[in-house]
């Protein structure tokens, strides 16, 4: 042991001693505070949609864990990368990803942080020992919410759009479109579908926006204006501009996204037949959660009819014959089965 180090020990034990003698306790330093940053696609936070749920998924974990949780606004798509690194800058131990649109850079900035954890929505099989993704079999309670709407409408004719398209969407309109086609066979009518064709879905009907509700006012009106009086908006909070648009006119019924939209829309409670919920809280929640308790894995969690993670909700203030409520939970059975299997997606082109 050299001098200085022997010095060093004495000074130490000597400190100890005198904090003892005197009734005095050592200090011990505040522990700083795991934290937590999410990047918002470009719906951001108010979208009352995808934005907002994921939020809560955050704020769940920080009342439970006592993190600290911030997130940073995206405007557009070039904003997602610098966000991205911000939030690593901030010094986050977990970061969140929201939007499919973000899946390279979310991928980039995981590969390129090895000692961050990421999680991301709408996004997933990246194979990344610190990435958890989630993805969500949106076509089984979308086949339902077809089912439903051709069994609902009274002038034949529902109608389907989207934000922008891309894998994480189509399978609602799949989904969407299979059902309708299987209430046609049971019932032997001919319930047509406005806005998408699964056989085609390069040629969806798309606002090329998940922001503008002037574009779901216009989308909305003119499918109505074709004869449509059901509609499901796969468009984040755009598709309320489509309920507004019913509300005016006295008639029409749209589904709900992400969220129960009669709790995020009640004004529009009239013109909600049911809400496609994709319960992407519960796996950020978790993220945060196996991040705070050192139980972190890779790999993806997965939101089914079975698991209640992707579920059909009615608006109990609307009217849905029993019998068929009956046909839908009989569908839902078998789809939980494997009985029906819905269709694999075609290449969008």
């Amino acid at each position: 042991m050299t001098k200085r180090m022997f010095v060093v020990m004495s000074l130490v034990i000597i400190t100890s001693v005198l904090l003892s003698a005197c009734g005095a306790k050592a200090i011990t330093p505040v522990a700083t505070p795991m934290k937590v940053c999410m990047v918002t696609d470009s719906g951001g936070i108010g979208d009352k949609s995808f934005n907002d749920l994921t939020w809560s998924g955050v704020e769940r974990g920080v009342a439970e864990f006592s993190v600290e949780g911030n997130y940073i606004q995206s405007a557009q798509p070039t904003d997602f990368a610098p966000n991205l690194t911000a939030c690593k800058d901030s010094g986050a131990k977990l970061i969140i990803c929201v939007g499919f649109m973000m899946t390279d850079d979310c991928k980039k900035a995981a590969t390129d942080n090895p000692d961050i954890y990421y999680a991301g929505v709408d996004m997933a099989g990246f194979n990344l020992p610190n990435f958890r993704g989630v993805t969500a079999k949106m076509e089984e309670n979308s086949y339902l919410a077809g089912y439903l709407a051709a069994g609902m409408t009274t002038t034949g004719k529902v109608g389907w759009y989207v934000g922008i398209m891309g894998p994480a969407v189509q399978i609602f309109g799949d989904g969407y479109y299979y059902g309708v086609q299987k209430y046609n066979e049971v019932h032997g009518t001919t319930v047509a579908v406005i806005g998408y064709d699964a056989n085609n879905p390069g040629n969806a009907t798309a606002t090329g926006s998940w922001i503008d509700a002037d574009k779901g006012r216009s989308v909305g009106q003119s499918q109505m204006d074709e004869g449509v009086d059901i509609i499901l908006p796969v468009n984040g909070g755009v598709g309320s501009a489509t309920a507004a648009v019913m509300q005016e006119k006295g008639f029409g019924y749209i589904f709900g996204v992400d969220q129960d939209w009669t709790l995020t829309y009640p004004q529009y409670s009239a013109q909600i037949l049911a809400s496609l919920l994709k319960k992407i809280d519960v796996h950020v929640y978790d993220a945060v959660k196996r991040v705070s308790t050192d139980t972190w894995e890779g790999g993806d969690f997965v939101l089914t009819l079975a698991n209640d993670g992707a579920t059909l909700a009615y608006n109990p203030a609307v009217a849905v014959p029993d019998a068929l409520k009956a046909e839908i939970a009989d569908l839902q059975a078998k789809i939980i089965s494997g009985e029906i299997k819905i269709p694999a997606p075609k290449p969008i082109q």
